[in-house]
């Protein structure tokens, strides 16, 4: 038996029922979805025809050396259960819808929208001022405590009162780091991205599509002031990158996508 199912006002189709038990399992068609085969009258919503279809059980797979993840469902498999289609890896479930989008000639789900160079620079401004804020509750009681003691000195005019100065000035730039450090690890690591880039809907992925690690996220971080001190010039390559890659995301070898 064969469907045809509406998919943002185009008709697509004939799929196989097997194939459309996983396009319901992908979430491509849901309960309100319009579909239709030979001999209904109407289109129907699917909820209604087919009733809903349960998920199919996920398989819980280690994460090792060799596993990767699927670039359709983001879930980790051995290397030699994924299936490698063009520049993506799929999984055995995702397979048949991800091949249906691509004989559509459209793009295939779970294909990666990479975000570009000035999406990435509001995500960038939106963190600036979260941290501007985060640091400036932390260095006021700083200021507070070193500011008298270090006023006093620099009065003075002797060569203690300017070492007291930079000292007190050093300190603070170590906090912004660290505050700086603590973000951007905690947020990719547990969320995958920073408040910036969750308020657009971006996020922060591995080359094969796996999460950001406490380590990689530090390096990142690292590197990002690499591209900042080269003029921006690091920011600026994404521009003309054909995965929108800045130069901290190539040291890295991570990518910034739509979230989907």
């Amino acid at each position: 038996m064969t469907w045809y199912y509406a998919d943002a006002g185009r008709q697509i189709g004939p799929v196989e029922e097997p194939a459309l038990d996983d396009l319901v399992r992908a979430g491509v068609v849901r309960d309100d979805t319009l579909v239709w085969r030979e001999g209904m009258a109407n289109w129907q919503p699917h909820g209604a025809v087919r009733g809903p279809k349960p998920p199919a059980p996920m398989p819980a797979v280690p994460i090792g050396a060799d596993s990767s993840f699927c670039s359709e469902c983001g879930r980790p498999f051995p290397t030699n259960q994924l299936v490698a289609i063009g520049n993506a890896n799929v999984c055995a479930q995702c397979k048949p819808v991800y091949l249906q989008r691509m004989r559509e000639g459209g793009q295939a789900i779970g294909a990666r929208r990479y975000a570009g160079f000035w999406i990435r620079f509001v995500a960038i401004i939106i963190d600036g001022v979260i941290l501007g804020i985060i640091n400036w509750i932390i260095r006021l009681p700083l200021v507070a405590i070193i500011g008298a003691g270090t006023l006093g000195a620099a009065g003075s005019g002797s060569v203690v009162g300017v070492g007291a100065i930079l000292a007190a000035g050093g300190l603070l730039t170590l906090v912004g780091l660290a505050v700086g450090i603590a973000y951007q690890i905690y947020f990719l690591t547990t969320r995958g991205a920073t408040p910036g880039k969750m308020a657009l809907g971006l996020k922060v992925i591995r080359a094969d599509g796996g999460p950001i690690s406490a380590g990689l996220a530090l390096g990142r971080y690292l590197a990002q002031i690499l591209s900042a001190l080269i003029f921006g010039i690091g920011y600026i390559i994404a521009g003309f990158d054909s995965e929108k890659r800045s130069l901290h995301d190539r040291i890295c070898d991570t990518r910034v996508i739509y979230v989907k």
